[in-house]
């Protein structure tokens, strides 16, 4: 939630709690049009409705935001802040499904192969280069390594990735997030936390989301349907690519009401309360980027990583990394829903 006073912008956070942004540039960026946009996009690319329980969601905007509170938080530069903020800026809706429908999900970089033209054609770049900034460095993000602390490789620690973990975690799994982001430290430039009991349950949360949600079959089988209803309606005109800059309600009430019977029944799929069985015959193949953490934690002045000195999560990763790359069908005849 945001609200404006006086030039200056009021957030309100689940995980940070109420913090006023004083300054302009991220006030300016706050109010602007292509950011709040963000709130029409979830962050897990499927609203939820009859899961909410098992699946919750939030915006792009609350993550958007979260990120630029952590980096203030870690003491981040301006600048850092602001990529931060934008990071994000040029999802369409449903996010990484987008990757579904016209790029690579095994890889989800649509967006971020589309970040810099997106802020150069909004207002973005006019409220960016009125307060000094490039926007350039701003969207270079982990390709120019300009923001360690915004954005860094697997398995480090960055503020992206912890943001929308300890929010999931938080979410589904009532995480003492607030825990985890007090044994947060910069060191050398790089986010660590500072006690092995911290790294462990933020890392085995992280494993955790990835397993049964990010990364499970279900989450994967709706992005499935989802994409199958937005090429179709992209295929028979319902919608148009411009749209996915729209709200992801725009979006469904468009392909709800086309009438055709293979977009209606794969967006109540995609969205509805889902039954499948999985298939060792021809199917429908999965899909899912890779996502895991190896936390670097410091104790007794000595930096070290979380699978160095625990066995069990060291195989924790060993086991994703072997089930992601594993071929998972679904019989295309045993899935339902209502």
């Amino acid at each position: 939630m945001a609200i404006w006073r006086c030039g200056t912008v009021i957030v309100r956070d689940v995980l940070h709690g109420s913090q006023t942004i004083k300054e302009e540039v991220l006030a300016d960026l706050i109010k602007s049009r292509p950011v709040q946009r963000l709130k029409g996009a979830t962050q897990s690319g499927f609203p939820t409705k009859g899961n909410a329980d098992m699946f919750p969601t939030y915006t792009r905007f609350d993550h958007s935001v979260g990120v630029m509170l952590l980096l203030r938080r870690l003491g981040a530069t301006l600048e850092e802040q602001v990529a931060g903020l934008l990071h994000d800026v040029s999802h369409t809706a449903f996010s990484h499904v987008i990757d579904w429908v016209m790029g690579d999900p095994s890889n989800e970089s649509y967006q971020d192969s589309v970040l810099e033209t997106y802020i150069r054609g909004s207002e973005l770049s006019d409220i960016l280069s009125e307060h000094g900034y490039s926007v350039a460095r701003i969207s270079g993000l982990e390709k120019n390594g300009n923001f360690g602390l915004l954005e860094r490789k697997i398995p480090d620690l960055c503020a992206d990735r912890i943001d929308y973990s300890l929010r999931d975690g938080h979410l589904m799994y009532k995480l003492d997030s607030d825990y985890c982001i007090r044994h947060l430290k910069v060191r050398d430039g790089e986010i660590v936390f500072d006690s092995r009991r911290a790294a462990s349950l933020f890392g085995r949360n992280y494993m955790r989301c990835q397993r049964e949600y990010w990364g499970g079959n279900e989450a994967r089988l709706r992005y499935y349907f989802i994409s199958q209803a937005l090429k179709i309606g992209i295929r028979r005109n319902v919608i148009s690519k411009p749209d996915f800059y729209r709200s992801e309600r725009y979006i469904i009430s468009k392909l709800r009401g086309s009438g055709v019977e293979e977009i209606t029944d794969s967006i109540a799929k995609g969205l509805g309360v889902l039954h499948f069985t999985l298939s060792k015959r021809q199917g429908i193949k999965l899909l899912k980027k890779l996502r895991y953490v190896d936390p670097k934690y410091v104790e007794d002045g000595k930096e070290r990583r979380l699978s160095e000195v625990d066995a069990a999560y060291r195989r924790l990763i060993a086991e994703e990394k072997a089930r992601c790359h594993q071929s998972v069908k679904v019989d295309p005849d045993r899935v339902w829903t209502r």
